[in-house]
């Protein structure tokens, strides 16, 4: 008798156990979310902010913005080699790209999230436009020739700029609205591990792939020395989210 006690009391008390580390966030039907985070991808950086809603107990539709920057490979920074104050630039850059893409797309889930310590799996998509803001690039010109007696701040021009006549890069905010807009496409697939330990709150990690597509190449170089610019932008990124779930 006493050995079948002690064994119904080992059973109770680890259940009782295994019921407090189950994550009991899940028995909650949640109907809205709301998350945004950073974005790292290979040629820049930059912001999103998303709201899903459940289609299904699996399934969320995905409605947001991003915000990138996005270089072109062939950027070097160089410097003035006669002066020491000189300010890096990018010889040959005409334009600096920022992406503007609002999107749509699903959320849907892998792997359900069973304890507080443990990582729901959700694998998303995503399309929409890609709006292409170009902002030309001005940069300090020495005058006339080294030594300098004045440096202006002047529009790059390569017809007109060589690296002797160029002291440094301008403020990135001269000429910001002096820019023009190219559209295009954008798709993503992605990766996502939430892994709030809080059953309303959202904290994930994403990995995935990314691709803009216009219908020209987007003026970012000049196209000297072999350099062309691109009218595809193939990227692979992660993206740090935080965010909240809501009942309502």
């Amino acid at each position: 008798m006493r050995p079948l006690l002690v064994t119904l009391l080992l059973v109770l008390a680890v259940d009782a156990i295994a019921q407090q580390t189950v994550y009991d966030g899940t028995t909650i039907i949640y109907k809205k979310e709301l998350e945004g985070g950073l974005i790292l991808h290979g040629d820049g950086w930059g912001l999103d902010v998303f709201h899903g809603k459940h289609r299904t107990a699996r399934s969320r539709r995905m409605i947001g913005v991003e915000i990138v920057s996005m270089k072109h490979p062939k950027e070097i920074k160089s410097f003035n080699p006669y002066y020491e104050d000189s300010r890096g630039y990018f010889y040959g850059k005409l334009n600096s790209l920022l992406l503007i893409r609002p999107t749509w797309g699903r959320k849907e889930l892998l792997t359900d999230k069973l304890r507080k310590s443990g990582v729901e799996v959700n694998y998303l998509w995503g399309i929409g436009a890609s709006i292409g803001y170009l902002k030309p690039v001005y940069l300090q010109i020495g005058k006339p020739g080294i030594p300098y007696e004045t440096i202006d701040v002047e529009r790059y021009d390569p017809s007109l700029h060589y690296p002797d006549d160029i002291f440094g890069r301008a403020s990135w905010f001269k000429g910001f609205g002096e820019g023009s807009f190219v559209t295009g496409a954008f798709a993503r697939f992605a990766f996502n591990f939430e892994y709030s330990g809080n059953a309303s709150g959202i904290k994930a990690l994403e990995a995935g792939a990314s691709v803009d597509a216009f219908p020209t190449k987007v003026p970012v170089m000049a196209e000297l020395d072999g350099v062309e610019n691109k009218q595809f932008f193939f990227e692979f990124y992660v993206s740090l989210k935080f965010g909240k779930k809501f009942v309502r």
